[in-house]
């Protein structure tokens, strides 16, 4: 291969094409008179071509592809955008964040904050029924 034809290689398939201009397709066509080797590169091509243009066009498929699975971390992901809010607005309005000690946290001291409201009126009824009895 010359370096002519290293150099027209490349418009080889736009003047298949037809997409040179006048002077271009010119030059190509003087080339392709004098060298045989191009003159069988273009022909195969051309072939190859006529190959593709020959194969029964198919109809695209009926079926429709299935839809993509739920992303796993869709559950993670609103878990962040509900919180995320509540810790701007908590860092926002500086609200003091405790955290519960460990004796509050015990079952009986679990059960005395629950049972508080109704210990006063639980007593004054515990008194009233002794005075009956």
């Amino acid at each position: 291969m010359s370096n002519d034809c290293k150099r027209l290689e490349p418009a080889l398939h736009d003047w298949l094409e037809g997409w040179l201009d006048a002077p271009a397709r010119a030059a190509v066509e003087a080339h392709l008179r004098r060298c045989p080797a191009c003159r069988a590169k273009l022909e195969a091509w051309q072939a190859v071509g006529r190959a593709l243009r020959a194969l029964p066009q198919l109809p695209a498929p009926a079926a429709r592809l299935p839809e993509p699975a739920p992303e796993p971390r869709g559950a993670l992901r609103l878990a962040l955008a509900l919180c995320l809010p509540t810790a701007l607005l908590m860092v926002a309005f500086r609200a003091p964040i405790d955290a519960p000690s460990v004796d509050a946290l015990k079952p009986s001291a679990v059960v005395q904050t629950l049972t508080r409201p109704f210990t006063a009126p639980a007593q004054t009824l515990w008194n009233r029924l002794q005075e009956v009895i």
